[in-house]
């Protein structure tokens, strides 16, 4: 069931919330006025969502649902809040500190019972919310006091927090065993400034959702994907959608639809997307025919041409055609970044020291498509400049991995390892699928030489990739 964001109002909360669950609906905005416009219905769904969370939810929304009660009227929410504490819910948000103090002293009558199940090395959260909720009550000091005989850190934070000059006696106490100790120091310089009433500021829990998001592609299925590139009403989410698919294995069975998408669509971007996607299928007639017929109509616009003819790459078209086309559609900026990919996707040797031309364009696309071509074809041209966009957020995870395919060395298991930290120096360090990206980059370097792999397995690499 696909919900179109324009369907939002008319479908039931408890469905909307399923669905974001399943990762089919972004939080964005869009959800959160329908949602937070009919708070009668939506703060049981919530809650009840929240405390019999279905098996089949694929996402872990438990922050989002705690910024929409938060920010909807009413005591709503405690007994999920109490529910996530007890199955160790590790960081306490803003909204759950909302929830907790609306509920007042029932929610101090909660955690304080909550607390006294849990161990010790369990219950810090729990001590943090009670610390944070503003009101006093001589359970909340007891807690404190013996958090801070239990972790004496933890507890001298909780005691500042809390605001309770009852705390500083217990904290001189210390401060004179101790000498000098910051936390120590910091806690009984909050209590001797308290003035004993508690400020909370107003905060919108719902901010910093996006105006408008997509679904989350990556626990999609494939046919979900399809679906939404197909059937969407946003256009920027069939484009994202599209290009999840271009780099996937998919089955003759998506043919169809997308060969509709290509030669139907309102939208040129989602033409040249559908094509690009297509790809992958192009060991079927009807996508060649479509493509090669797409390319030679002169009346189309240039970008779907430069898509179709990465459809029919690298075995369906001469060379001598390719390059003519190439030229010609590497010219117009509306067809340039599909070009550049046509460039490397062709594997013509003419092309393997070009790429390094086209990493100062001005279009993101044509410098990402650069980049991916110097390193498919090892462009030591590019080198240095690939090395300066390894500092650039938006490329630096393609350029780390063409900078690991085309710097030049020798390919041996011992070599591989020294030019993997080379790289994680010259990157100003690697994060976790940065190194993936580079390990996998290496090990096709050592397989393509007939060496075997060193830093993953053909099967691990598949997974990874």
């Amino acid at each position: 069931m696909l919900i179109q964001p324009s369907k939002f109002d008319s479908t039931p909360v408890n469905t909307l919330i399923e669905q974001a669950g399943l990762g089919r609906i972004g939080f964005d905005q869009r959800l959160v006025k329908s949602l937070t416009s009919r708070p009668k219905d939506s703060v049981p769904a919530l809650v009840r969502y929240g405390l019999d969370t279905p098996e089949s939810a694929r996402l872990q929304i438990d922050s989002d649902l705690l910024n929409l009660l938060a920010a909807m009227p009413g005591n709503n929410g405690l007994d999920y809040v109490i529910s996530l504490l007890r199955d160790g819910f590790s960081e306490i948000p803003e909204s759950m500190l909302d929830i907790a103090r609306r509920a007042g002293s029932t929610a101090v009558d909660a955690l304080v019972t909550l607390y006294r199940e849990l161990e010790e090395d369990s219950s810090s959260e729990v001590a943090f919310l009670l610390s944070g909720l503003g009101l006093r009550d001589p359970r909340i000091l007891q807690i404190n006091m013996e958090r801070l005989e239990f972790d004496m850190e933890d507890g001298a934070m909780l005691l500042g927090l809390y605001g309770d000059k009852a705390g500083i006696p217990a904290l001189e106490k210390l401060s004179i065993e101790l000498g000098k100790n910051r936390e120590i120091d910091f806690a009984l310089e909050q209590l001797r400034q308290s003035n004993g009433e508690a400020y909370f500021p107003e905060i919108d829990h719902l901010a910093d959702y996006p105006e408008t998001a997509g679904p989350e592609f990556e626990v999609l299925d494939d046919d979900e994907i399809v679906e939404f590139a197909t059937s969407y009403e946003d256009e920027s989410v069939r484009l994202a959608a599209l290009d999840v698919l271009e780099d996937l294995d998919l089955p003759q069975s998506v043919a169809e639809p997308l060969i509709k998408l290509a030669s139907s669509a309102d939208s040129v971007l989602v033409r040249a997307a559908a094509f690009r996607a297509l790809a992958r299928l192009n060991q079927i007639e009807e996508v060649r025919a479509l493509a090669d017929a797409t390319l030679g109509n002169l009346e189309t616009p240039p970008a779907i041409r430069a898509a179709s003819l990465i459809t029919l790459l690298p075995d369906s078209i001469s060379p001598v055609r390719t390059r003519a086309l190439i030229d010609e559609l590497i010219a117009n900026p509306e067809s340039r970044a599909d070009a550049v990919h046509a460039m490397w996707r062709s594997r013509e040797a003419a092309y393997s020291s070009r790429f390094g031309t086209f990493l100062d364009d001005p279009d993101l696309a044509v410098r990402r498509q650069a980049i991916r071509g110097a390193g498919v074809c090892g462009d030591v041209t590019a080198i240095a400049k690939l090395r300066d966009l390894m500092m650039d957020d938006e490329l630096r995870k393609d350029a780390i991995f063409a900078y690991a395919m085309a710097i030049p060395s020798d390919i041996s298991s011992s070599r591989v390892r020294s030019l993997y930290t080379r790289i994680e120096k010259e990157a100003g360090g690697l994060n976790r699928d940065e190194a993936t990206s580079v390990g996998i980059a290496l090990d096709m370097r050592l397989e393509a030489a007939g060496k075997e792999p060193v830093f993953f397995t053909s099967e691990e690499d598949d997974d990874e990739a």
